[in-house]
């Protein structure tokens, strides 16, 4: 296991552990690969038009909203003929879960599906508790790419 991996683990069991404190946004997206790579050239592309553009909703724009983020990862998954896109992240103050799909579907392609989940356990454990089963596409992002793991 990589430190990647191990902060990432480590952001995970704090979620599990201290309910009552945590404050995390789990996003689940789902494009077809083929509309997905036909705007984007990588996953990677894609979370950068998403956290860094000019795109703006309610007047203010994708680069001012992501700076309320304290830490995060994605993660993916492929075939053929899916896309799925995990994201995970702890905001600094309440998100409005309108605004966070307004600014998604922004973003070309339009997905066929999203699913968010603010403080959502059964999200947490369906979707990202086997995140270190894929060898494929883990990022993180904010505070987890410059601290180190603690536990």
């Amino acid at each position: 296991m990589n430190k990647k991996e191990d902060s990432i683990k480590v952001t995970l069991e704090k979620y599990q552990n201290d309910k009552i404190n945590s404050n995390f946004v789990l996003v689940v997206l789902s494009y077809k690969t083929q509309d997905f790579y036909k705007y984007n050239r990588s996953i990677s592309k894609f979370y950068q038009k998403l956290t860094n553009s000019k795109s703006a909703v309610g007047k203010l724009s994708n680069r001012e909203w992501y700076k309320n983020i304290l830490n995060g990862f994605y993660h993916f998954q492929q075939t053929p003929d899916t896309t799925l896109i995990y994201i995970a992240f702890n905001p600094l103050k309440q998100i409005n879960v309108l605004d966070l799909k307004t600014r998604i579907k922004k973003i070309k392609p339009f997905p066929e599906s999203i699913a968010v989940g603010i403080n959502d356990y059964e999200l947490l454990n369906r979707y990202f508790s086997k995140l270190f089963d894929y060898n494929s596409g883990l990022e993180v992002f904010g505070e987890l790419k410059r601290k180190k793991p603690q536990t």
